[in-house]
């Protein structure tokens, strides 16, 4: 199954990628550049990266620019935080899609300990050293009911990528609902994007807030629309390097219609873009009908969508997903014609395009 998608989507050289929604609030901290050098600089002496050219990759992944887009309202103090565990977090990530199949219950376990601070393992894995510093960091500040939560949410997410994992081993693309649930759990939104903020802002909700229907479907919907926007914005990469077949263009691209073409999997999956953008800024609107303008959820409200806003903006500007000394990475949002490429993004504007001519092109 996986082999007839590759073959479909080989076939294609370019698409035409629209202007994506941005109409969810937009901050970024106003000491951004020395935050940003502060967590990145850390992240390089912590895992001892000395040569230039990795040095370079490290800066423009804009992991600390991440956090502070995420957590823009937050004492300089927590956004530094954030921003290590954010990376600490991207490591993981990278670490377990590349971890066979039998490794991974005996990693997931590893990895739950050292977040739980019950891990006498002396590990020495560099990624799990620094996640276990991150850690120990964050259970110093973090309240343990919250610290609770942040421990179930991995436990939930490392699960997810078991599964993940053994679908890449199967070469099999899973259903639409079967993956839209899976990404939820393996984005780790609820934990890196609503825990966090959560723990940046200060912010207390109690039981009855974190189990009202509308606390889950902003969380869900939020989560939802970063994974949605990570898919689409790192596909070339996640093709190239063999990854493609676990993303939301290629589990529309299999079980659309027959005939649907590569475009028209692209145009769904903006759509639903746009829709999870609708739907968070009307859970919003009802949040601030229902509560008072100083309650913790109202807080939670305002500050929780601008993880979907500020996780598009990141989308955009990363080399991580676009490639390292690109020049389309200017900070501002991109469209038109994206050219499929190996080593990096090229997008050209429409006004280019018109004056080209493709052939043997399936859209």
């Amino acid at each position: 199954m996986e082999d007839v998608l590759v073959s479909r989507i080989l076939g294609v050289t370019h698409f035409e990628l629209p202007l994506l929604p941005n109409n969810i609030a937009f901050y970024c901290h106003p000491e951004f550049q020395s935050i940003s050098l502060q967590i990145d600089e850390w992240f390089l002496g912590k895992m001892r990266i000395a040569d230039e050219t990795s040095k370079k990759k490290v800066l423009e992944s804009r992991i600390g620019l991440y956090a502070c887009m995420m957590h823009p309202n937050a004492e300089r103090e927590k956004i530094v935080l954030a921003g290590k565990h954010l990376w600490a977090v991207f490591l993981l990530d990278d670490l377990l899609e590349s971890s066979a199949t039998q490794e991974i219950p005996k990693l997931n376990a590893t990895i739950s300990n050292l977040a739980s601070g019950n891990s006498n393992e002396d590990v020495t894995n560099p990624v799990l050293v620094l996640y276990r510093e991150v850690m120990e960091e964050i259970r110093a500040g973090m309240e343990p009911p919250l610290l609770d939560r942040y421990v179930e949410c991995l436990g939930a997410s490392l699960e997810a990528v078991k599964d993940q994992v053994h679908h890449r081993a199967k070469k099999s693309i899973p259903g639409v609902e079967e993956y839209k649930l899976a990404r939820r759990a393996t984005g780790f939104m609820e934990a890196v994007g609503g825990i966090m903020t959560e723990f940046c802002m200060g912010i207390r909700l109690n039981e009855s807030q974190i189990q009202s229907p509308v606390f889950r479907e902003l969380l869900n919907s939020v989560s939802d629309h970063v994974v949605l926007v990570n898919d689409l914005l790192s596909f070339r990469k996640e093709f190239y390097e063999g990854a493609g077949h676990h993303n939301w263009i290629s589990v529309l691209l299999q079980h659309s219609p027959s005939g649907t073409r590569f475009q028209g999997a692209i145009d769904q999956l903006c759509e639903m873009i746009q829709e999870e953008e609708l739907s968070i800024l009307a859970l919003q609107r009802k949040i601030s009908s229902e509560e008072n303008s100083d309650s913790e959820l109202m807080k939670f409200a305002r500050e929780f969508p601008m993880v979907a806003s500020g996780s598009l903006m990141w989308s955009y500007v990363t080399g991580r997903y676009h490639g390292y000394g690109n020049p389309l990475l200017t900070g501002e949002i991109f469209s038109g014609t994206w050219l499929l490429h190996p080593m990096a993004t090229v997008v050209l504007p429409k006004s280019t395009v018109n004056h080209l001519v493709y052939s043997h092109v399936i859209l």
